[in-house]
């Protein structure tokens, strides 16, 4: 009983931590769906006008336990924001492209959680013309389908910023959470490494 406590403690400190860490990047969280078995999660992003956002957008992907599946799926559905377009991104999976503004991507993989997170499913890059207007907001309507398993639907808002790198937070306080976070990080990895407990992972 006291590893199951022990275990799980750690696991909410390794997700803290986590938390602590994007809420002081320029990405926060745009929704947060819980599932069984699958949960996931749909971040925000920032692309500057004329270029391309640094990182791909995609969902990530939690189980509460074991499990395995076929047939995964990722839509996107981009709307509200003229001069943006998605493009395929390289997440291993087999993507088609209708128009500009959607994508859909499948995997012809098996999909397999061992209670781990995978990060940026399916993804897809996202760019905007020199025409896009800074500081307009748009969503990409993102849906994770897989057989035996109800969709999964959630929005990232993308935001149009002017490319000028954002300065970062300082002082105290920024130290303070910095030293607060990586605490929350060592300890869950601690844990995680205590359970052994391995990463999700694709079975060809």
């Amino acid at each position: 009983m006291q590893h199951l406590y022990a275990r799980r403690l750690t696991g909410m400190l390794a997700v803290a931590g986590v938390l602590l860490a994007i809420g002081v990047g320029p990405a926060q969280a745009g929704g947060v769906h819980q599932g069984d078995p699958i949960s996931a999660a749909f971040p925000d992003i920032d692309v500057p006008a004329g270029g391309t956002a640094v990182d791909p957008l995609g969902p990530s992907l939690w189980s509460t336990g074991p499990t395995k599946l076929t047939g995964a799926k990722v839509t996107y559905h981009l709307s509200g924001v003229a001069g943006v377009r998605l493009t395929p991104g390289d997440g291993g999976g087999e993507c088609v492209k209708p128009s500009p503004r959607r994508v859909i991507c499948s995997d012809p993989r098996v999909l397999s959680f061992e209670g781990e997170t995978i990060e940026l499913y399916l993804p897809v890059v996202v760019k905007a013309a020199r025409t896009a207007k800074v500081g307009d907001t748009g969503k990409v309507t993102i849906t994770f389908s897989a057989k035996g398993v109800a969709p999964i639907t959630g929005i990232s808002q993308v935001h149009i910023v002017d490319g000028r790198e954002r300065l970062p937070v300082t002082g105290p306080t920024a130290g303070l959470i910095g030293g607060i976070g990586l605490l929350l990080l060592g300890a869950g990895g601690a844990g995680v490494l205590a359970a052994r407990r391995r990463r999700a992972h694709f079975i060809a």
